[in-house]
């Protein structure tokens, strides 16, 4: 994995609740798909809540195809958590933006990886501007260095792009730390001397672009580290409120 998971992201949103909103015993709701990732979320997300002395108030199943949420927020408005937690992707998150704001949901909303794409603003628009999400990998507008030489390779090869999506960042990461890779195993390049290479990474830097990167021989995962991030509505992205981050506790 080039950056944090799913599950790390999540974590975030716990942590940013309890330590910097000091929230006192809040009630926390979770939406999720009933698939495998929605599964794996609720699992993740329940068992950390534990550290914190908590469980959720309620959870919802917002489905990734569904086209409509109505039943789901009229269901979570009644229950008013103080927090919604909201893990889910593609039409399922759409539908739960614009029920949201149909309906009036009150509650503050925190969202894992896929809330944090900028094309859910340019199809939701307002109704995401409250909205706080997570994500492992910088956008093209972030004030650090790796973000900066990205826009000045990028525009010197296209000189008429004014911004690139996250998945462009996310592409670029990849690339970043396979080049380092290849650099690393040297000429005698097969599958297990780059293996090899990839695994003296160790707070591997990206500018910025995402958190330091390690492997080990016994972790392929590039790193747990995420940032915070509030949604600007006119620009269609999102700004960072926080450094990356450590997930609170260790599993």
């Amino acid at each position: 994995m080039a950056s944090a998971s799913y599950d790390d992201t999540l974590k975030l949103c716990v942590d940013y609740i309890m330590k910097d909103l000091k929230a006192k015993n809040p009630k926390i709701a979770l939406v999720c798909p009933d698939i495998e990732f929605g599964k794996a979320g609720f699992k993740a997300t329940k068992e950390y809540l534990k550290k914190y002395n908590l469980e959720f108030s309620a959870t919802s199943i917002i489905n990734i195809g569904d086209i409509d949420a109505t039943s789901q927020i009229l269901t979570l408005k009644k229950s008013d958590p103080d927090y919604i937690i909201l893990h889910d992707a593609l039409a399922g998150l759409i539908s739960f933006f614009k029920s949201a704001k149909k309906y009036g949901l009150r509650s503050k909303v925190f969202g894992s990886f896929y809330v944090s794409d900028e094309e859910n603003i340019k199809v939701t628009g307002d109704a995401m501007k409250d909205v706080l999400a997570v994500s492992p990998i910088g956008y093209w507008s972030d004030n650090t260095p790796g973000m900066a030489e990205l826009r000045k390779i990028t525009t010197k090869y296209h000189p008429d792009t004014k911004l690139m999506i996250r998945s462009y960042t996310q592409g670029w990461l990849t690339s970043m730390i396979c080049a380092e890779g290849l650099k690393r195993a040297g000429r005698n390049l097969n599958p297990e001397t780059l293996v090899e290479a990839y695994e003296t990474f160790k707070n591997f830097s990206t500018g910025g672009i995402s958190g330091h990167v390690s492997y080990s021989k016994n972790n392929h995962k590039a790193g747990t580290m995420n940032k915070m991030y509030k949604v600007d509505v006119k620009n269609q992205t999102f700004i960072p409120i926080t450094e990356y981050r450590e997930p609170a506790f260790k599993d």
